[in-house]
């Protein structure tokens, strides 16, 4: 029987990670590790979760770390945010031997996870990194409609998120982070760096309803850094994104030109303060006496795929629109990537990404796993000219896509 651990348990994120882990047969015991042993408590307690037992962990405790992963299959890391944490927990399943999978969504950090593939690699171990929704099935959905070409020219990705909770999350510090400095695109083959959320750089994309039609910026991303890296021959490979309400990206870009979400301490009346640190205190103390929401949250992704087959051009559009909950469509991906590790379905060693997936597999054991991207819908244009259209699931339209155990 096999162990999993996850780290950073107490979190929204990780919640459909413990539930389903939990349901496989094939785990005999989860653990879940976090600061907050309470929460942890409280989650197994109130899901009558069986085989999960608590665990108080520090990740910055090197030991307390080393102890928690040894003996694991499987490590799911959900510590954030990732720009600073991102590669403590990984280093700590290298030197360890255990198999590891996270949710990582920062482009600085993804590079960096990515220069340990030679250890990871080295010590026979495979991490699977930026298992979310985007980056995660974004990328797999990039694999597959490369796969129908024989020459992979562009790939293109587009995300929207609208939490309805207004509470300061983990998300929003990502969100911070992405914007603050000059972020990598893929042109030409070549990387290069440019200023994100520019007017210059927009483009207003058709996603289906809920959403409709929304206007995303440059935002810096893993997508570029990682499909540039293993999907063969791709020449350009951009990320767009936005919140959802507009009015947000506009607000946002303002906090973070005047650097009211930096992390770094600035002197203020005689103490070092964070100016990001201060601004959660303020959101938080705001959003205490403002009416609560009624509003589902929203999330879309999209992902366009150019290139040829024989001497035909070849356009593959997915694009998915829903108010399932952020941690729904993040943490189900994370999940099944983990259950696939754990099966033996995945086999190359060192750090990979979503893409470097069966993506047959992965979408077939994802579609059993949730009803969140029951609503994928793929293009298929050939020399301009619609060929194919409907949704990826629907076994009669998409069977062809679909082959294979």
């Amino acid at each position: 029987m096999l162990k999993a651990l996850i780290t950073g348990a107490a979190g929204q994120m990780a919640q459909p990670v413990i539930s389903y882990l939990s349901s496989l047969a094939i785990i005999d015991q989860l653990t879940l590790a976090d600061l907050a042993e309470e929460k942890l408590v409280k989650i197994i307690n109130n899901n009558g979760y069986t085989k999960c037992r608590p665990l108080k962990l520090d990740v910055r405790n090197k030991q307390q770390l080393a102890e928690a992963v040894t003996g694991q299959d499987v490590v799911v890391n959900f510590v954030g945010p990732y720009y600073r944490f991102g590669t403590t927990v990984l280093k700590a399943a290298i030197e360890n031997g255990v198999n590891y999978v996270d949710i990582v969504d920062d482009f600085d950090t993804t590079a960096e996870l990515l220069e340990l593939n030679d250890k990871a690699a080295a010590a026979g171990i495979t991490a699977l990194i930026a298992m979310g929704a985007s980056p995660g099935v974004i990328n797999v959905l990039a694999r597959l409609g490369s796969e129908q070409m024989d020459q992979t020219d562009e790939i293109n990705t587009y995300w929207v998120v609208g939490e309805s909770s207004p509470e300061f999350t983990g998300a929003l510090k990502h969100f911070f982070h992405v914007m603050g400095s000059k972020i990598p695109t893929f042109e030409n083959g070549q990387m290069k760096k440019i200023w994100p959320f520019r007017n210059d750089g927009a483009q207003t994309i058709a996603f289906l309803p809920p959403l409709g039609e929304f206007k995303l910026y440059h935002i810096g991303h893993p997508e570029p850094v990682t499909l540039s890296r293993f999907i063969p021959g791709v020449k350009t490979v951009t990320n767009r994104g936005a919140l959802y309400p507009a009015s947000l990206n506009q607000i946002f870009k303002v906090l973070v030109n005047y650097g009211i979400t930096s992390d770094v301490p600035i002197p203020f009346r005689g103490e070092m303060v964070a100016p990001l640190e201060f601004f959660e205190a303020l959101y938080n103390e705001r959003l205490a006496h403002m009416p609560k929401t009624t509003e589902p949250s929203l999330g879309a992704m999209g992902v366009e795929i150019k290139g040829k087959k024989g001497n035909q051009e070849m356009i593959h559009w997915y694009t998915h629109s829903t108010n399932a909950e952020m941690e729904e469509t993040t943490g189900y991906p994370a999940a099944v990537g983990a259950e696939m590790m754990l099966t033996g379905e995945i086999t190359q060693k060192g750090v990979i990404a979503p893409e470097c997936l069966n993506p047959q597999k992965f979408l077939k054991i994802l579609s059993q796993a949730t009803s969140v991207y029951d609503t994928v819908v793929l293009t298929e244009k050939i020399d301009g000219i619609v060929k194919k259209e409907g949704r990826l699931f629907d076994g009669q339209t998409w069977s062809d896509l679909l082959k294979g155990d």
